[in-house]
């Protein structure tokens, strides 16, 4: 026994050196481990520099080894490089997937030569005693300031934008939307101690498009101020702080352009609550990563608008009246009722049965359709119902009933078939059609058109009348979606609608509809 046990141990001591020398012959260092080296940081492949900049390269270590590893990994730049720190790290990395990552900065001097410079990193690999070696090789290009300039630009600027840099059509361009109104109303509202509720902050985010027509990886960092448009001074209104700290230390992106390519980003802009409306001008620049070299900056005019009163001012004027109108009709329903016989509440309700078969259920379907067609031009193809052919229904009924209340009457049959049927039942619906109705009432009957001397059959005064009553209200219908629905039109599609729409088709619509009331006048005669 003691011969077998004796024999045993000599096995062992003669397999286990053997099998050790197996596994160190089994480890393939370019399999079994990851070694990356990027100058600058970030950048994959060969980046590029200016001189007087100051660097730093980015070394990458990991273990796919199941055991233990010594590793020793230098650092070597091209001679006039000044290094920060030491080039040579050792580390031990303990078992499968661990790693190890460095930052070592290196100073380019100014009058560094303009060319291509190899950096090399070297990863000595203990593995049991057997050493591995790895060797990684980037290149650095120096180049001069000139021809960076003309390799990096800023393509386009697009403010204000979401936030993957994209534009908001929900706001004009080139405007940024602030809290606070004129001058005028803070100092009033300082003398009369009264106080706007508001956030500390609004914020919106721009766009910026960036092209690299070079050859090299070119890494970036930009940012932008905002300036006062006749002093040329920063206005710290619009780069406040944020939490304690600058707007700088947030407003700003770092981008690695490929050769060749172009970049949208997004940068974020805050408006303190002291901003003011005005004139600006947004000033981006471009620096080279490492440096304080502008590379590129590009300019665009801005303006900041505040909150529009007069949008808020009808709104609110016209819910009052709607809502006023409401009343008095609620308050006196059988002695408005009563002024009409029978056969004209029958004729009410039939003219407005025709307008919402007419008009608003093809609008239903024909709205969105003519949106996708003709795009901001819809309303010359959708006026020809809501304008026209409403005022051609609306001309003839008062032709046939002259008489004030009638439209108030169409109009709440036009509300009610829209609400039950369509489920329109909205603020915007209310007010917009209530104005109208108001409107329309006050100016026929103010002209004679209407009351105890009925006179409809003028064309000329009552597509005049009608037509100014349907532009108010066109202005009123846009007020109401911008204050309600905080959407933004521009003011040539504003005055383009009132006009085209609000009056031109109206008159078009009432001249055809007097015609069309004397002729149903005669047949009911």
């Amino acid at each position: 026994m003691k011969n077998i046990g004796f024999f045993l141990l000599v096995l062992v001591l003669i397999v286990q050196p053997v099998t050790a020398q197996v596994q160190q012959e089994d480890f393939k260092p370019e399999d079994m481990t990851t070694f990356i080296i990027q100058v600058p940081h970030g950048v994959e492949g060969n980046g590029l520099a200016v001189g007087n900049s100051t660097l730093s390269a980015y070394l990458f270590f990991e273990s796919y080894y199941d055991g233990n590893m010594n590793v020793t990994v230098e650092l070597n730049l091209p001679k006039g490089f000044v290094l920060r720190e030491t080039p040579v790290h050792s580390f031990s990395l303990q078992t499968e997937y661990d790693d190890w990552y460095r930052l070592i900065d290196f100073y380019i001097p100014a009058d560094t030569p303009c060319g291509v410079y190899n950096i090399t990193a070297k990863a000595v690999v203990d593995v049991e005693g057997t050493k591995h070696t790895i060797v990684r090789t980037t290149q650095l290009k120096v180049a001069s300031k000139e021809e960076v300039a003309n390799e990096v630009s800023v393509s386009q600027l697009i403010v204000p934008s979401d936030e993957d840099g994209y534009g908001d059509p929900s706001h004009p361009s080139n405007t940024l939307v602030v809290q606070e109104t004129s001058p005028a109303l803070k100092k009033l509202l300082t003398v009369t101690d009264l106080k706007v509720e508001k956030d500390d902050l609004t914020s919106t985010y721009m766009g910026i498009e960036l092209t690299n027509a070079g050859n090299s990886t070119i890494p970036v960092i930009v940012t932008y101020d905002i300036l006062d448009a006749k002093t040329g001074e920063p206005v710290k209104a619009f780069k406040p702080e944020i939490m304690g700290m600058k707007a700088d230390t947030v407003c700003y992106a770092t981008v690695t352009l490929s050769p060749g390519s172009s970049s949208l980003i997004s940068l974020p802009m805050y408006i303190s609550p002291d901003a003011m409306g005005g004139d600006y001008l947004l000033r981006v620049k471009v620096k080279l990563t490492g440096s304080d070299w502008i590379a590129v900056t590009k300019e665009q005019k801005i303006a900041a608008i505040s909150r529009r009163w007069g949008p808020i001012i009808t709104t609110f004027t016209a819910s009052l009246l709607g809502i006023t109108a409401l009343g008095f009709f609620l308050s006196r329903p059988r002695e408005i009722m009563d002024r009409f016989k029978t056969r004209n509440l029958v004729l009410i309700a039939l003219f407005g049965t025709v307008s919402f078969a007419a008009i608003n259920l093809p609008m239903t379907i024909l709205w969105e359709l003519s949106h996708a067609i003709f795009g901001p031009f819809s309303f010359l193809f959708t006026g020809l119902f809501n304008e026209i052919l409403l005022y051609m229904l609306i001309a003839s009924l008062v032709v046939l009933i002259p008489k004030p209340g009638v439209i108030s009457l169409f109009m709440m049959v036009r509300f009610l078939l829209g609400g039950f049927i369509t489920g329109s039942f909205t603020p915007i619906t209310f007010i917009t059609l209530s104005v109208n109705a108001v409107l329309l009432e006050l100016l026929l009957y103010t002209a004679g058109i209407t009351g105890k001397n009925p006179a409809p059959d003028n064309r000329l005064r009552m597509g005049i009348l009608c037509g100014f009553a349907d532009m108010a209200g066109s202005y009123v219908s846009f007020s109401v979606w911008m204050v309600l629905y905080r959407l933004f039109y521009s003011d040539w599609y504003i005055a383009a609608n009132i006009l085209i729409d609000g009056f031109l088709y109206t008159f078009i619509g009432t001249w055809f509809g007097i015609s069309l009331g004397n002729r149903l006048k005669k047949v009911a005669e």
